[in-house]
């Protein structure tokens, strides 16, 4: 099965006063600081995927020149003001034809661990047939202590389901709509995000604890 991921990072940033994909976090090896958008960057590709698609709006130029420069591919999302049910849209416009499951992981949400990814790969491939296609598509919810967070890993099969909803209430409630599965995980993390300096302060703590666990 064909895993893609779309990573959203269109935001205005009004209410953090810096784009947040480009902020940077302490997860390399050392203490190295490497952005946000950076740091999904490698979560996914240490997983195995190749098609990752950002997906920027406003502060495009930057966000793409970031995004070009990882060797990652761009998408615009012409209408970033509408929310980032938008920029989830337009993604999946834009994803290859042979994606079969999509992770759809915004980059305010930049320090979930690995094994999470694994964790929705695994169910995904459980609920697959002999020839790789879902027998029982469901979209996967990483879920952590009985809460719902990101990345969703969305079923290419209801893709136009997404794309024809309304956009009321957001990709939470477009995918309410869908057969939904959660997966638990031990990571916290699916369930940090950064919206205000402060949320930014304390991700940056939690990186330095993230980073120790992958040196460990």
């Amino acid at each position: 099965m064909k895993l893609c991921a779309i990573l959203p990072a269109a935001g205005h940033s009004s209410r953090m006063g810096e784009v947040k994909a480009l902020l940077p976090l302490p997860l390399l090896a050392g203490g190295g600081m490497c952005s946000a958008l950076e740091c999904l960057a490698r979560l996914y590709r240490a997983a195995g995927l190749r098609d990752i698609l950002v997906v920027s709006g406003f502060h495009a130029e930057a966000v793409e020149g970031v995004a070009r420069a990882l060797s990652l591919a761009v998408t615009r999302n012409t209408r970033p003001e509408q929310g980032m049910f938008s920029s989830v849209c337009a993604g999946l416009c834009a994803t290859t034809p042979d994606c079969e499951a999509i992770f759809i992981h915004p980059v305010d949400v930049p320090l979930v661990r690995p094994q999470t990814l694994h964790l929705l790969a695994d169910a995904a491939a459980k609920a697959s047939n002999a020839r790789g296609r879902l027998s029982c598509p469901a979209v996967l919810i990483p879920r952590h202590n009985g809460k719902e967070g990101h990345p969703p890993l969305l079923p290419a099969i209801f893709k136009d389901s997404v794309l024809s909803y309304s956009g009321e209430g957001g990709l939470r409630a477009a995918l309410a709509a869908l057969p939904l599965r959660p997966v638990d995980t031990p990571d916290s993390f699916v369930l940090e995000d950064m919206d205000t300096p402060n949320d930014y302060a304390r991700l940056q703590r939690l990186a330095v604890r993230r980073a120790s666990e992958q040196q460990g």
